[in-house]
């Protein structure tokens, strides 16, 4: 049989490397970037937005993570009515214990109150924000958003724990990190584009408008608290999104799941407690027609048996203004927290908190 053999040549293979100054061209790239990054900083700064953390799953898994070895801790979970209107820092000076703000915006907080029932450790109070739209929706984005939450919490990983604490780092500096407004898609989505015909399309949301601490004490912006047309702006978005009243089954629904997250709370000497936050102008108008007390908070606190504070009970409570008629500014805040300490002392002394 004949062999053949086969040759290779062997080609040294020389990379070229411009001559150029690099260290020039990395300066100039630097300077270059550093010029960019500062002009956006400033055009957002001169729009009145300023440095804060975003308030993002992360952030709410490092609060969630803290009932893992404090397991009487008192817990926030509500929308962003209890977010933006419940100074921590009266609480805690008047209770001598500060709260775990679990509470986040747009959501329906039945989600959080299941997952502390479910859990065999927390024996502390939770005091439960209402609004009736929401604690009563049974599905859709309401849901959806306190269930990522839960999921993120249980699935964080190491990575994105480190993640977190490096970008809150870089978000207590820049103002343009803004998540809630400031992305790129969020920029897109405020380009006023005419809909096609027939076309549905999902309801107009309201601007971010609040700053949070890495605590998760929330507030609401000095320049939303002041402008009178972005209050206008947002007041025209609360009408459509509460105009529809919770279907009665899951307004049944969700009753009996709370007498039996409820029960499940108070058999480990825990306690549950529902607020309902000042709503005013024509939105307070419009709950009191879709979602009428007497049906939404009465039947909730007589079906659990949990006490409720409600704002309109309480001369002291129900005399604030909301700007956007949804939540109060920041200095009102205080206010009414301070006021609401006289009514959790006698809840505490009561033996209900």
């Amino acid at each position: 049989m004949r062999s053949s053999t086969s040759s290779f040549k062997t080609y040294e293979l020389t990379r070229v490397v411009p001559k150029h100054h690099w260290v020039l061209l990395a300066v100039l790239s630097f300077a270059i970037a550093s010029v960019f990054t500062l002009g956006w900083e400033m055009y957002w700064r001169s729009k009145s937005y300023i440095p804060t953390l975003n308030d993002t799953k992360d952030l709410w898994a490092s609060r969630r993570e803290i009932l893992e070895t404090e397991y009487n801790r008192t817990v926030l979970i509500g929308a962003s009515r209890l977010l933006f209107d419940f100074n921590m820092d009266v609480y805690e000076k008047a209770m001598g214990e500060r709260p775990l703000q679990l509470a986040t915006v747009g959501t329906n907080p039945n989600p959080y109150l299941e997952d502390l029932a479910n859990d065999p450790t927390f024996s502390g109070t939770v005091i439960v924000g209402v609004v009736p739209s929401l604690y009563f929706a049974p599905g859709g984005p309401p849901m959806d958003s306190p269930r990522e939450h839960l999921k993120h919490y249980r699935e964080w990983s190491p990575s994105q724990r480190s993640g977190h604490y490096l970008g809150m780092m870089l978000e207590r500096v820049f103002a343009f990190l803004n998540e809630g407004d400031l992305t790129l898609n969020e920029l897109l989505q405020d380009l006023k584009i005419p809909n096609r015909e027939k076309v549905k399309t999902s309801p107009e949301l309201p601007p971010y408008f609040h700053g949070v601490d890495e605590k998760r004490q929330g507030w609401m912006w000095k320049f939303a608290a002041k402008d009178e047309a972005l209050q206008h702006r947002i007041q025209q978005i609360w009408l459509p999104l509460f105009s529809r009243a919770p279907p009665p089954p899951a307004v049944k629904k969700t009753l009996k799941a709370n007498k039996a997250r409820v029960d499940k709370i108070r058999a480990r000497g825990g306690h549950v407690v529902y607020l309902r936050l000042p709503s005013t102008g024509q939105l307070r108008e419009l709950e009191n027609e879709k979602t009428p007390r007497a049906e939404f908070w009465d039947r909730l606190l007589s079906t659990t048996g949990a006490p409720g504070i409600h704002f309109e009970d309480y001369p002291e409570l129900s005399e604030f203004d909301c700007p956007e008629w949804s939540h109060l500014n920041r200095q009102d805040a205080t206010k009414f927290t301070q006021r609401l300490m006289p009514l959790f002392k006698e809840l505490r002394d009561a033996g209900k908190m």
